[in-house]
């Protein structure tokens, strides 16, 4: 026989359940997510210094350097992030290694440092109320020292 008193208790036990099942799901799908950019940030730095560190540009039709070597790089990263960074959020530093750092993206045997600062914005609302405004800043950076090239590329 059935109490009168205990008719509604399943319904709530339910949605008690259903709501930390969904935080525990949608949580787990917004940190997925945040490593998924931030791994899509460390291999645009990284695939920006392995292109930086040989002195290269990029190239008009004529083949000459239609950007400089440092807007070049910032470039790289922006076309390697899949359109996740402006170049706002990108910085070059250089540390003089003989090469005389010419600009941020350096001479020969310079020490370049690439970082993206990147707020990320979570999805979840409850998971994103943990942090500031909801977002988290990802840092990634990566220091790479450029090989010998003609001074006259920096």
């Amino acid at each position: 026989m059935k109490k009168a008193n205990d008719s509604g208790q399943t319904m709530v036990e339910f949605a008690i359940t259903l709501g930390v099942f969904l935080l525990l799901v949608l949580g787990t799908m917004d940190f997925g997510y945040l490593y998924s950019t931030k791994m899509t940030l460390q291999n645009a730095v990284r695939q920006a210094g392995r292109y930086a560190i040989t002195g290269q540009c990029i190239t008009g039709s004529n083949g000459t350097c239609s950007k400089n070597r440092h807007d070049s790089i910032i470039q790289n990263v922006v076309d390697y992030s899949l359109g996740l960074v402006s170049p706002s959020q990108i910085t070059l530093t250089c540390t003089d290694k003989g090469g005389g750092c010419i600009n941020a993206a350096g001479g020969p045997t310079d020490i370049i440092t690439i970082t993206v600062n990147y707020p990320y914005k979570f999805l979840t609302g409850p998971i994103g109320a943990f942090f500031t405004n909801g977002t988290y800043m990802i840092t990634v950076s990566s220091s790479f020292q450029n090989e010998f090239f003609p001074p006259g590329q920096s």
